[in-house]
Parts: structure tokens; sequence; C-alpha cells
């Protein structure tokens, strides 16, 4: 005889089998959660073990092949001076790390919300992780130019 053979319906207003009410699938912070401890994993490495032990972690291939500081060029760095408390520091080593965090921060919020079925924060707009893209972009031509300010924005 089959499970639902028999069974009444669901009551009115609540969830189907297998979701909770509000949306939330049970279990759904399971990734976040995850995802959460490899974030922290890495504050810890770039943190802790980043300053005594910097040739575990690879140099840049575009300065170290051809000379010119790529977008990415002192993230290291960055991220390691705001796992460290030092966000100016993090700004003037590579402007775009502290704006990527901040955005990543705010995704993984609304991430956890939407598991949860309520909406702590709506998603980041799909033309503001565009535009920041493109601006990141411009940066890392930018700052490869000798005049200044731009040849002040190198790491």
């Amino acid at each position: 005889m089959d499970r639902t053979e028999g069974a009444s319906p669901p009551a009115e207003g609540s969830a189907p089998s297998g979701e909770v009410a509000g949306g939330a699938q049970p279990g759904g912070l399971t990734e976040p959660l995850l995802v959460a401890g490899a974030a922290a994993t890495s504050v810890l490495l770039v943190g802790v073990i980043y300053p005594r032990y910097p040739d575990l972690f690879p140099t840049c291939p575009s300065r170290t092949l051809f000379g010119v500081l790529c977008p990415l060029c002192g993230g290291t760095r960055s991220a390691h001076a705001l796992a460290t408390g030092r966000p100016s520091d993090a700004v003037a080593l590579n402007a775009f790390v502290p704006v990527l965090v901040l955005l990543t921060a705010w995704s993984w919020v609304a991430w956890v919300g939407r598991s949860l079925g309520q909406k702590l924060l709506p998603a980041v707009p799909r033309w503001l992780w565009w535009s920041v893209g493109v601006l990141w972009l411009s940066y890392g031509v930018l700052r490869n130019l000798p005049l200044e300010p731009f040849a002040s924005w190198a790491p």
C-alpha cells in the first residue's frame, strides 16, 4: 500500500512535505555554515600563517612573468590587514578586497535568510556585481599607469 493512500491532504497554510513553513528546507543551513567555516579557515590562514610563512602563498603570476600588476595584486596582504583589524591598510594595499569581502558577506547573510525562509537582506543586485567587476578591472589597468594618482595605487 502506498504511504500517501488514505492520507489526508495538508492543512491549509501548512508547508508541503519536506519543507518547513516559510519555504525553508530542513537542514538548509548546512551549506551556508560550511561556507562560513571555509571563510573562517581562510581568515585564520591569512591572518596567522601568512606573516610567519609568506613563501607558502603563491606570488602573482602576472607580476612575476610580465611585471604588470593585476587587479588582485596586493590582495593577500590586504586580506591580512583586514584579518588583523587594519581596514585602512587593507584599502591601501588593494582597494577592492574590502569591497569584495563586504559584498560576499552581504550575499552570505541573504543566503542564510533564504535558507531560514526569512528575508534578512535582499540578494546583492546583479548590476552591482557587474559594476564592481568592471571597476575592479579598470582599477587593475589604471594602477599600472606611471601617472599620479594611479601610480600610488600599486601595493
